[in-house]
């Protein structure tokens, strides 16, 4: 029997205490669930409890792709498998206009309404691409669907980024075109990761920022793509930024790489392969059939990196993803957000995601769990000012001391600070960063270790620290059935065997690389990483 997470029950319960609440007010809400909160099981359970309860409900689910509405439709039916639902979208072939679930993206059903009868309940995923005024095919439907209906529709929408593009919320209350009115419950990303149900994600201290955006010109909220692409498509700086991607993430098994244009992912494509990396990319034109296959062969592990141009940011699910680089400066929240929830989902065996920066964003930005958006409406004189609260992200009138929708009390508000430098700037405030240090090497000791159990063997490098220091070790899988750990034992090797000159030098067994370890070079120093009581290797200085 399926059953919901904590967290999941609290969000539909925080809805139906809003919807009970605001009963006669004719308001909408918002529910705010980040990234890997579930939110197609929680639109399941929602349609479930709502046909069980009030039989003759009639919903409609809108999304903007056809992912999305696939995988919302999947999930309903895991959940519950004899749910009345059908699906209009014509990505996927279908045009069901009777069911009394409609799953459907926005582009085939919003000129419908005249044909769908009954309406009771629209709910939206993804709902910061509702257009804040009254236009676009969303509002335009709902109005029309109103219009049929001879009233009021309840519209429910489900986004991890409660605002748009440019930061502004749905519900600002200045905004007298508005469609939400409140957020009627949270699932922050700081709940998820003390929870273990999210991936963090971690940043190198010497990760370069190379590009200035300062004299970028903004858009619309964002930077004018022309311009961006001609500061981002440059050789220098997409050959750094390679390189230096390869060398971070040489212990991480699958890289997404986001940027500017189609050219500029093309020369960031072509720098990976010339630097030997299997890697692809997909843009918004990549043939259905292409992108789907290239995306399976990233998620089965034969394409170590995946270039694109932010076409992976909603309705892509590949949760072993544990490195993402950033090459596509940005101003919008949404796609910042977004783009760091890639990496953020749980899999099996995945401590956390490494970001890597190459631009200005995160120090723009700060850290990806305090993004909560702003008010960007004035309130007309007569009406009282009013304040968002920290907690439930509601406007209250100025002069109250309590939120009325979640209870918080209101503090003394401080502005949060974030470091200046993109290397070093915070991705998520209140991670405690891993301790690292750098050891100088005296000598450097090599033996076969064989794992209990298994019987495989490894080569056991064994650094030792100054002349009485401690010995940190690693592990070298020359002999591994793995293809990628394969890899990274012959890439380890190649760098430190001296008259390596082609792949024939690498040893297959530990044996014959413990005789040949006398031609081995010594690294002056190692820089370890403290994992529980132990050091972890990850990166190497030569003389």
């Amino acid at each position: 029997m399926f059953q919901l997470r904590p967290y999941q029950e609290r969000a539909i319960s925080e809805l139906y205490a809003w919807m009970n609440r605001h009963i006669q007010d004719n308001k909408n809400p918002i529910v705010n669930m980040c990234v890997g909160a579930g939110k197609s099981v929680v639109i399941a359970e929602l349609c479930k409890r709502a046909i069980t309860e009030f039989p003759q409900t009639r919903i409609i689910m809108t999304v903007a792709s056809r992912e999305l509405c696939q995988q919302n439709l999947e999930k309903l039916l895991a959940i519950w498998p004899e749910a009345p639902a059908g699906v209009c979208s014509a990505a996927l072939g279908k045009k069901d206009l009777e069911s009394q679930i409609i799953f459907a993206t926005i582009g085939s059903i919003a000129k419908q309404a005249i044909h769908l009868g009954r309406v009771d309940l629209i709910i939206v995923d993804e709902c910061h691409n509702i257009n804040t005024e009254q236009s676009g095919m969303y509002r335009k439907f709902i109005s029309e669907c109103e219009r049929y209906n001879n009233g009021k529709i309840l519209v429910i929408g489900f986004t991890g980024t409660p605002f748009r593009g440019n930061g502004v919320h749905l519900h600002d209350p200045g905004n007298e075109k508005r469609l939400f009115d409140s957020i009627a419950t949270t699932v922050g990303m700081d709940e998820l990761l003390k929870s273990g149900h999210l991936s963090p994600l971690v940043v190198q201290d010497d990760t370069p920022t190379l590009v200035d955006t300062s004299s970028v010109k903004v858009v619309g909220g964002d930077y004018v793509i022309s311009d961006l692409d001609d500061l981002m498509n440059d050789d220098f700086v997409i050959e750094q930024a390679t390189t230096d991607i390869i060398l971070k993430g040489a212990t991480r098994k699958k890289w997404l790489t986001f940027c500017v244009t189609v050219e500029h992912a093309e020369n960031v494509l072509a720098s990976f392969i010339r630097k030997g990396i299997n890697a692809n990319m997909i843009t918004a034109k990549t043939p259905k059939a292409e992108r789907q296959a290239i995306i399976n062969q990233f998620k089965k592990g034969d394409l170590q990196c995946l270039v694109n141009i932010a076409t992976l940011t909603t309705g892509f699910d590949a949760p072993e993803t544990d490195l993402i680089a950033l090459l596509r400066p940005t101003k919008s929240p949404v796609l910042y957000v977004q783009i760091a929830g890639r990496g953020m989902r749980i899999a099996d065996g995945k401590e956390n995601c490494l970001w890597l920066d190459y631009t200005d964003t995160t120090v723009e930005q700060g850290p990806v769990n305090k993004i909560t958006g702003r008010k960007g409406f004035k309130s007309k004189s007569s009406e009282a000012p009013t304040r968002e609260c920290p907690e439930c992200h509601n406007y209250m009138p100025i002069s109250f001391k309590e939120c009325s929708e979640c209870g918080h009390i209101f503090p003394i508000e401080e502005k949060p600070k974030h470091d200046t430098r993109s290397g070093t700037a915070d991705v998520l405030a209140g991670i405690k960063p891993p301790v690292k240090e750098w050891f100088d090497v005296s000598d450097v000791s090599y033996a076969k270790h064989t794992k209990r159990g298994t019987g495989t063997n490894s080569l056991r490098v064994s650094y030792h620290i100054g002349d009485i220091g401690p010995v940190i070790s690693e592990w070298i899988a020359l002999e591994s059935q793995s293809q990628f750990a394969r890899k990274q034992a012959n890439a380890w090797w190649l760098k430190r065997y001296i008259p390596a000159v082609d792949f024939n030098c690498i040893p297959e067994t530990v044996a014959d690389a413990i005789n040949a370890s006398e031609l081995l070079m010594t690294p002056k120093r190692i820089l370890a990483q403290k994992e529980g009581k132990y050091w972890k290797v990850i990166n190497y200085e030569f003389s």
